[in-house]
């Protein structure tokens, strides 16, 4: 029998079906409804309260802050003016003398004003990046809004900054931290920033200074670069992929990540579709083409290239402002990944800061002397004249790289980076190269020395298997047997080298490089263990001669650099002051040792062509690579360290790279010539490396190091057995040497002592009787003082009276400071409190000046707009000109906070939908 079929209830018989059934089920109780009702609003107000009671713990713990950054913000907005985004002046390197030396061109010469700048960019920034622009006064609530509840919802960050707070951030603050203080301070600005310029200003200055990657900032420098060509002809899809770089230049590069470029274009051109800028068949035809780059690099400043001094004063500039602008250097990896990782932010950054750095404004005060540096040049000219052979890229070979070091300051006195710089931007002295034996005082023998072997230790040279399981070879054939590790250096024995590099089992010598900044050094070359004794690694020039220069002043290290000092003209800031910091790297024991052993070098081993005519008491070191391809020699005096390198660019060169006998002269025929004209220049004396008290001669050949440690005293032997009687007695040790131990170790006499401490002790209490800080002028000038004093303290040796003076110097520093914060708030309390009367009359009369201006432009857009449909009813020929004429009225009455409602016309439709003036 067939089942009844149900008959089809009306909508509202359903609803009270179901209401029935609800109520059979759970029983018909009304008052639960008010119920709750009830306890809804309880859980409302408990939540108040909550939110309440959180703002004002926020408060009491934030409001000072905030109320800081509301106040700097107003201050810092008081001083922007137009000129602080107009065309900068060119960056000027100047040399020890304060003379400039170079003027260094902009990467975008010329400033576009707005007019100038392709309507089709402005209106695709906005519409991707900021698309209520027009309507926001530099603070857009609505995207605050949305970024706190995407962060909520979400737990993603989404961008909540105008284009106006985005031109304070990079602009104003150059401040890329994420803190919230940050954000009060960029958002007052923005606001008040709003108040100054019109939307087009605020677009103009943004357009010009945007960095969009590889050097470029501005967008005409980018369409340049690029695209090769002016921004006023770009086409549609370069306008997108360009208004796409600067949200991620690195992730959006069209040349090292052409992916992720045209992802992102397209992603701009769909929101171009999706607010009606464009059409769907335009979007589908323009997303399908190519990226279409014809890369054109117009900003190579020939006045860098041209000078080796110049372009590594550049380089050492650029590291400053990375480090300036929180970049932390790295030279020890756990993994590859890690290094390059390292490497790419490395990279990135250091592009991007070059650029600003090319982009004007800075002061680049070095070390360079232009008569040493041009000296040196001639000197390598001269003695690689005889070579004239060129590569296929016109470069003459072998090339050429050496670097001087001033050993008393860690200066670079001079640098050479080729054979010449004319069409070659390559500054071999910064380019790593294998450098041979070279490598072997500074990885194996110092450390022997340091372990206690002396140079007439003695050592067997014999069959040796290096880490990958083949045997290692001499240049010349077989083993000489036992030989003293002076005669192993002298003759560059790759087997002593290697053993003494196997002992050292904590492989200290790859944390040593690190510490003397080689920057090549890979986990890879860690893996190769004691064969770095032999060079397995690259490095250059300039880090070998910092290394070598560090045994000079007893083991201490100072990295390389003719940078003096980094000044930040336009914020009147000093970016970065050369400390001349020392690192303890090396005993003062080992480093005589390494020195004395490498006089020999000179004298009876394989260095003696580099050997001075008007210095008796040279130090040096030949490297050879595998198969001569890279020679290299360092040499150093008391007064300055020498590095050179001479090689093929590339082995396909000569004989595959292979140098001649005579070509492997070259490295020690510039030291001796260099060398010899340094001596004279720098007027050096006949003295030899001063030797440490520490160390004593033993007959004619040999060293031997007094302990730089004491022995063990009975007192060590008692602590075994007698733990308490021992610890008494080392404390009172510990009392008598905390005034004796200086007298001990550096042999001073108490009156001699007390000279010093006298002296640390007069300063100190002078820089006491100048009372309080006069002007905010005077402080760096103070803090120099106080700088000043500290050098005095580091000669005394009584540690205790040392503490003293240091936590004295402290003191003095912690109350300059605050001292300095007391002027600068009263300096920005006065000018806060004129910024606030001028304030008041500014805006009462830009308010008159806006609203009359408002007025002029209403009846300019109800003329027009009557024009404008008049067309579209008519569909006139002009009538698209007519419709831009009237958007360009609506945005200038939205520019100055106006209101210009959007028009819908009568549109034909045969018309695509980028006919809309829907906007």
């Amino acid at each position: 029998m067939d089942e009844q079929q149900p008959g089809v209830l009306s909508r509202t018989a359903r609803r009270q079906a179901a209401e029935a059934a609800r109520r059979h089920h759970h029983g018909h109780q009304p008052h639960k409804k008010h119920r709750g009702w009830k306890i809804f609003l309880l859980v409302l107000l408990t939540l108040l309260v909550l939110a309440g009671t959180a703002a004002g713990v926020a408060w009491a713990k934030y409001g000072g802050q905030a109320k800081q950054a509301i106040t700097d913000g107003y201050t810092i907005a008081a001083t922007v003016k137009r000129a602080d985004f107009s065309p900068k002046q060119p960056t000027v390197v100047k040399d020890k003398n304060g003379q400039v030396i170079r003027t260094l061109s902009p990467n975008q010469p010329i400033y576009l004003k707005y007019a100038q700048i392709n309507p089709g960019i402005t209106k695709g920034l906005v519409a991707v990046e900021d698309r209520r622009f027009y309507e926001h006064h530099g603070v857009d609530p609505y995207a605050v809004v949305r970024s706190l509840v995407s962060v909520l919802r979400r737990r993603q960050v989404q961008g909540g900054s105008t284009l106006t707070q985005q031109l304070v951030k990079n602009d104003i603050l150059k401040d890329q931290s994420q803190t919230p203080m940050r954000k009060v301070r960029e958002m007052v600005i923005a606001q008040e920033l709003e108040k100054k310029f019109s939307k087009h200003d605020i677009l103009e200055f943004y357009l010009n200074d945007t960095y969009f990657g590889h050097g470029q900032y501005g967008i005409g420098s980018a369409a340049k670069y690029y695209f090769n060509t002016d921004q006023s002809k770009l086409t549609l899809n370069q306008i997108a992929l360009l208004v796409g770089i600067p949200n991620n230049p690195t992730l959006y590069d069209p040349l090292n990540n052409p992916t992720g470029a045209r992802n992102r274009r397209n992603t701009v051109l769909y929101v171009w579709q999706q607010q009606g800028l464009i059409g769907s068949k335009v979007f589908a035809r323009e997303s399908a083409k190519p990226l279409g780059l014809n890369v054109t690099n117009t900003n190579t400043n020939s006045n860098i290239t041209d000078n080796y001094a110049v372009s590594y004063a550049l380089t050492n500039a650029t590291e400053a402002l990375m480090s300036a602008n929180g970049f932390t250097f790295q030279y020890a990896f756990k993994d590859t990944k890690a290094q390059q990782n390292y490497n790419a932010q490395y990279n990135r950054l250091y592009q991007q800061d070059y650029a600003q750095l090319l982009n004007g404004g800075y002061v680049i005060n070095t070390t360079i002397d232009m008569g040493i540096q041009q000296k040196i040049e001639q000197l390598a000219s001269q003695t690689y004249a005889p070579y004239t052979a060129k590569d296929s890229q016109g470069r003459l070979q072998p090339q050429v790289a050496s670097t001087v070091v001033d050993n008393q300051t860690g200066d670079v006195l001079a640098i050479i980076g080729g054979r010449s710089p004319q069409n070659d931007q390559v500054n071999r002295a910064l380019s790593a190269r294998p450098f041979g034996s070279t490598a072997k005082p500074i990885v194996a023998y110092a450390e022997a020395f340091s372990r206690g072997y002396t140079p007439m230790s003695t050592m067997v040279d014999k069959p040796v298997t290096n880490v990958n399981g083949q045997p290692l070879q001499n240049y010349y054939a077989g083993y000489h047997g036992s030989m003293t590790l002076r005669h192993a250096l002298e003759d560059s024995v790759n087997t002593v080298a290697f053993q003494l590099a196997a002992q050292d089992t904590q492989k200290s010598y790859y944390e040593k490089l690190g510490q003397m900044q080689f920057s090549a050094i890979t986990p890879s070359d860690l893996a190769n263990g004691p064969a770095m004794a032999l060079g397995s690694f690259r490095t250059n020039t300039t880090e070998m001669a910092g290394a070598y220069s560090t045994f000079s002043r007893s083991g201490q290290f100072i990295a390389p650099s003719n940078l003096t000092t980094l000044y930040d003209s336009y914020n009147r800031r000093t970016v970065f002051q050369n400390g001349h910091e020392k690192k303890n790297v090396f005993s003062a024991n080992a480093s005589y040792m390494m020195i004395n052993t490498m006089q020999g070098v000179l004298k009876n081993g394989l260095g003696k062509a580099a050997a001075l005519n008007n210095y008796p008491y040279t130090a040096g070191k030949t490297g050879t690579t595998d198969n001569y391809h890279d020679i290299s020699f360092v040499g150093l005096t008391p007064r300055f360290t020498i590095a050179n390198w001479t090689g093929y660019d590339s082995n396909n060169s000569g004989n595959n790279g292979e140098l001649t006998e005579s070509m492997q002269m070259l490295p020690m025929a510039l030291f001796k010539a260099e060398g010899q004209y340094l001596v004279s220049a720098l007027k050096e004396t006949k003295t030899d490396f001063p030797m440490p008290s520490t160390i004593r001669k033993v007959g004619n050949n040999n060293l031997e190091a007094l302990p730089e440690k004491q022995k063990k005293t009975a007192n060590d032997v008692i602590t075994a057995d007698l733990s308490q009687l021992a610890s008494e007695r080392k404390q009172a040790n510990a009392d008598r040497l905390t005034n004796l131990d200086y007298r001990l170790i550096y042999h001073l006499s108490k009156k001699e002592e007390d000279k010093r401490e006298k002296v640390v002790r007069t300063a100190i209490a002078d820089f006491n009787d100048q009372g309080e800080l006069p002007s905010l002028k005077k402080y760096d000038t103070w803090l120099k003082q106080i700088q000043d004093i500290r050098y005095k303290n580091q000669k005394v040796r009584r540690q205790s009276a040392k503490r003293s003076f240091d936590d004295q110097l402290n003191h003095l520093v912690r109350d300059l400071n605050y001292q300095q914060a007391l002027l600068q708030e009263e300096e920005s309390n006065a000018k806060l409190a004129k910024y606030n009367q001028q304030k008041a009359a500014i805006e009462s009369e830009r308010d008159k000046e806006r609203q009359a201006k408002l007025a002029e432009l209403q009846s300019q857009y109800d003329t027009q707009l009557a024009a404008t449909r008049q067309a579209y009813e008519t569909n006139a020929s002009d009538k698209e000109t007519q419709r831009q004429k009237l958007i360009s009225i609506m945005n200038e009455i939205r520019s100055y906070g106006g209101s210009a409602p959007d028009v819908t016309l009568n549109v034909p439709s045969d018309n695509s939908a980028s006919s809309s003036t829907r906007r």
